[in-house]
């Protein structure tokens, strides 16, 4: 393992490009990505520590900036999408019964049973595929979770959409009729198996 080189010594302007670009980049990156003010703020100064770190050429600092930000953004989002915060859970008994008897969150336990539904109706590798990806895994942290290629967690991943999405269209039809469509991924399988 090679030792950590020396940062390159400051150019001395560090403190006039954040008074000059700091507002702009923290309008640009809030634009940008959908996150909270503190995210927002977190991703700009790890990119002026990184600019500190790194001391990159100032001919076009503002979008060497923007793109460190974005990506620090991107992976803090992540980060957050994947944890729990209790925090934000209503705290007074008040909110709750407000929040039980509001109807459009009726629909939402509605919603999420039949999503659950289609879950459970999966095979075991396809539902914690998809558990993982809608719990904010990428394809790339799914395979090297799992120990699989990249190539094949698309595929599993593609097979449980349109499960779930065949599942979705036989509830909407099962309140409409008893008819219940062939399953078009059944279907293409037998098909290339076959020739």
């Amino acid at each position: 393992m090679q030792p950590r080189s020396e940062p390159p010594p400051a150019h001395g302007d560090e403190a006039a490009l954040f008074h000059q670009h700091h507002r702009d980049l923290h309008r640009a990156i809030a634009r940008r990505v959908n996150g909270s003010t503190q995210l927002v703020e977190d991703a700009c100064q790890f990119a002026w520590m990184r600019l500190i770190d790194c001391q990159p050429d100032r001919d076009k600092i503002f979008g060497w900036l923007y793109v460190v930000a974005l990506h620090e953004a991107y992976r803090l989002s992540g980060i957050e999408r994947r944890d729990a915060h209790l925090d934000r859970l209503p705290s007074r008994e008040g909110d709750w019964i407000t929040l039980m008897t509001d109807p459009r969150t009726i629909d939402l336990v509605l919603d999420a049973r039949e999503a659950l539904r289609a879950l459970a109706a999966l095979p075991e590798r396809q539902r914690r595929d998809f558990a993982l990806h809608v719990g904010g895994r990428s394809y790339r942290e799914i395979a090297a979770a799992t120990r699989r290629t990249y190539t094949n967690v698309d595929k599993t991943l593609d097979r449980a959409r349109a499960q779930v999405k065949l599942e979705r269209l036989c509830a909407t039809q099962t309140t409409r009729g008893p008819e219940r469509p062939p399953n078009p991924l059944r279907h293409a399988m037998r098909n290339s198996a076959t020739t």
